[in-house]
């Protein structure tokens, strides 16, 4: 089977991804920018908490993109079918968590924010879990081909 994905070989994507484990690390490196979140939060924190969220929204926004243009297509190419949509309709509501968060006031709603920042993880962390169990071993499948 060959996978192609945007500007390169699939086989050289997902070998990339894989064996350097930048998909894996890039979860990790959001669950530590969570985790500084958490901790300005739970230090009442108000303007260290609003810089770690700016932190961790650019880098899942990042994540989302990249996700959703190189990806979610290769994935869906190689399974025969479209089913990633329930990671992109994830996608959507942390996007609607995190403009939440933007616009509120860390410092005026410090609970209702603090309560915002779990929802957003606890589905964040569903998510990773359910790329890591899906997508990657169809990946690392396409790799021994």
């Amino acid at each position: 089977m060959q996978v192609k994905a945007a500007g390169a070989p699939a086989a050289t994507i997902v070998s990339m991804l894989l064996e350097s484990g930048t998909l894996a690390a890039h979860h990790r490196r959001c669950d530590a920018l969570f985790a500084a979140a958490r901790q300005a939060a739970m230090a009442g924190a108000a303007t260290e908490l609003a810089a770690r969220i700016a932190a961790l929204r650019e880098a899942l926004l990042e994540h989302f993109r990249y996700e959703e243009e190189h990806l979610f297509p290769l994935y869906e190419q190689a399974s025969g079918a479209a089913s990633t949509g329930s990671l992109r309709s994830q996608h959507d509501d942390m996007r609607g968590i995190l403009w939440l968060l933007a616009t509120a006031s860390a410092e005026d709603h410090l609970a209702r924010y603090r309560a915002d920042l779990g929802e957003l993880q606890t589905i964040f962390d569903a998510h990773a879990a359910d790329e890591e169990s899906r997508l990657y071993p169809l990946f690392e499948r396409l790799l021994v081909r």
